[in-house]
């Protein structure tokens, strides 16, 4: 799979600007608050985005009593996130063109509720993409099925982040998803073996590479390697340009 700079880029953008609190220009912002639930919806000429709001510190989703797996979007999922989502997408449903391209994202939570989206979405949607960062486990190891009509299924991992590793019991990552994994040396790979994984990890690292501020720099020094065509550079710097005014 070619890993599109651009979209890259704005699932980037668009993952730390669910983090805004109070009025984002340019988009609409659908919450439950009763579980915390947020995301916000933008609707470009070509292409809508949805980035779901995470937590940087809210381990608790992965440890409490909602860590029981449930049936939803046919499959079997995490409990609590399938909580956080159904209260929330009958609100986004209703702002979902399935004739057009969209890209739905998000960082920690916000990756396991984009996932969710997507399970829902993939078998009718007919350009859908889905790039997530430090994203937990969300599926039940026995019910992976694969989401095979997306256009894209990105998970980005930032060497040491625990929240990416968990929970392990019983659940693991979509069979369909390419994995950007930022190792703690440095080196970018793509889809790594188990084995090269564990070698990277660092214990002391498990917390702060979880932040969204880090995914952020190691991926505009992985697009910087990539090299870019004039026309990416140039839809990169819009992109820099409206979520630096928004």
């Amino acid at each position: 799979m070619k890993l599109d700079p651009v979209l890259l880029n704005m699932a980037c953008s668009w993952s730390m600007k669910a983090y805004r609190e109070g009025y984002v220009e340019d988009c609409i912002r659908v919450e439950t608050k009763w579980t915390s639930t947020t995301a916000l919806i933008a609707k470009r000429k070509t292409i809508d985005v949805i980035a779901f709001k995470g937590t940087e510190d809210g381990l608790d989703w992965l440890t409490d009593a909602l860590v029981v797996p449930v049936p939803y979007a046919g499959r079997m999922c995490h409990g609590g996130f399938t909580l956080a989502h159904r209260s929330i997408w009958k609100k986004i449903l209703r702002h979902i063109d399935l004739n057009k391209r969209t890209l739905i994202t998000g960082h920690s939570l916000g990756g396991a509720l984009a996932e969710l989206s997507a399970a829902k979405l993939w078998k009718k949607h007919n350009n859908l993409n889905i790039i997530t960062f430090g994203k937990p486990n969300t599926f039940f190891k026995g019910f992976k099925r694969p989401m095979t009509t997306l256009d894209n299924q990105i998970s980005c991992v930032q060497g040491s982040d625990l929240v990416a590793r968990i929970p392990k019991f019983c659940y693991g990552p979509s069979k369909s998803q390419t994995m950007l994994y930022f190792a703690n040396n440095g080196v970018d790979f793509v889809n790594p073996d188990k084995l090269t994984r564990d070698e990277d990890r660092r214990i002391s690292d498990a917390i702060s590479d979880h932040f969204m501020e880090g995914y952020k720099d190691r991926l505009e020094k992985f697009l910087k390697s990539q090299k870019p065509n004039k026309e990416d550079i140039d839809e990169l710097n819009e992109i820099a340009d409206e979520v630096e005014n928004a």
